[in-house]
């Protein structure tokens, strides 16, 4: 007949994450399968150090996996990751002096299926680019961030930021304006991001 267990590698984000409320190992590693790159790349584009994006991320798992059942569902559970990523990630800025970024390592965490020539043309515009983005603060990186690479609703990048959704709208508009002038500054085309 049917088999009647599930494989747990389909269930839905939220019922994954009632299983971990009650200690399930395996649905925690899947749920972490699904979002550790992603998560990875998020903190690392704000902080540029990919020995802190290893600490933070494994404590925002750690988080995960002892606050399962605190989960509300009032947002997505991506959302409440990255809200915990975010609240971490902030924490961690506010108490250092951000290292300027290895570009390379910023190429290649943020495209890492890139070939060796590729990155070294990608290299000189990530420079510039993160130079560009190395002026805006990290309210405003974290609000193209989600828009550009998680491609979230302004309603998530607000639960995942913890305000109105009036300011996330605020801070993209002033976000956008910086970087234009950070753009325009180094001399990367704007072609290159549909602002």
């Amino acid at each position: 007949g049917m088999n009647a267990t599930v494989n747990a590698a389909e269930l839905p984000d939220s019922e994954l994450l009632e299983k971990i409320a009650g200690g399930d190992r395996e649905a925690f590693k899947i749920l972490y399968g699904r979002y550790v790159r992603q998560v990875f790349s998020f903190i690392f584009k704000l902080t540029g150090d990919s020995k802190l994006t290893e600490e933070v991320t494994n404590d925002v798992f750690f988080d995960v996996w002892k606050g399962a059942g605190r989960f509300q569902g009032r947002s997505a559970v991506s959302t409440w990751i990255f809200g915990i990523a975010h609240n971490k990630t902030m924490n961690e800025l506010r108490k250092k002096t951000p290292d300027p970024v290895d570009p390379e390592e910023f190429v290649r965490v943020a495209n890492p299926d890139a070939g060796a020539e590729e990155i070294v043309e990608k290299k000189d515009r990530s420079e510039r680019m993160k130079k560009a983005l190395n002026e805006l603060s990290p309210d405003h990186r974290t609000v193209l961030e989600l828009t550009f690479f998680e491609g979230m609703s302004y309603q998530e990048i607000a639960a995942v930021m913890d305000c109105p959704v009036n300011t996330v709208k605020t801070r993209m508009f002033y976000a956008k304006e910086k970087l234009k002038e950070a753009f325009t500054k180094y001399g990367i085309s704007q072609e290159d991001f549909a602002l």
